[in-house]
């Protein structure tokens, strides 16, 4: 995954992510230019802005859709994560992070995230227990197969 432009476009990164590599966002389309449009379509500025990242995980749910995607969302533990990243894609928002990856999914007994802020809070490309335990609560919201 590029690195983020703007600090504060994380949810817009990975929720692009998630579109892209899903296909149902050309793939072909700059990740950047990408960015762009997901931003706009999600809200900027009301839901997605310089002053608060994204407003609420709503605004990734609603852009998921949008592209007639199904959606569902849960609070989980590490071991809940971990079953969910090993069967589907998605978005992964620690709330001690303040920060969205997308799902990649799982490395051993890691979840294997595609992280637009690489070292962000100790995590680079896989998050293990600990570090997920350490920034919970954390939120997925992930593709129904």
């Amino acid at each position: 995954m590029p690195g983020q432009y703007y600090d504060w476009t994380c949810s817009v990164c990975s929720t692009t992510w998630v579109l892209q590599s899903t296909g149902v966002l050309d793939p072909g389309i700059d990740a950047y230019t990408a960015r762009q449009q997901v931003g706009y379509e999600m809200g900027y500025p009301n839901c997605v802005n310089e002053t608060y990242g994204c407003m609420s995980s709503d605004c990734v749910k609603n852009e998921l859709r949008r592209y007639d995607l199904t959606v569902d969302s849960a609070y989980c533990t590490f071991d809940q994560a971990w079953v969910i990243a090993s069967s589907t894609t998605g978005t992964i928002n620690p709330n001690g992070m303040y920060h969205f990856m997308a799902i990649r999914g799982v490395s051993g007994d890691n979840i294997w995230v595609a992280n637009s802020a690489q070292g962000y809070r100790g995590v680079w490309e896989t998050m293990n227990r600990s570090q997920f335990n350490s920034l919970g609560p954390t939120e997925l919201i992930y593709l129904v197969p």
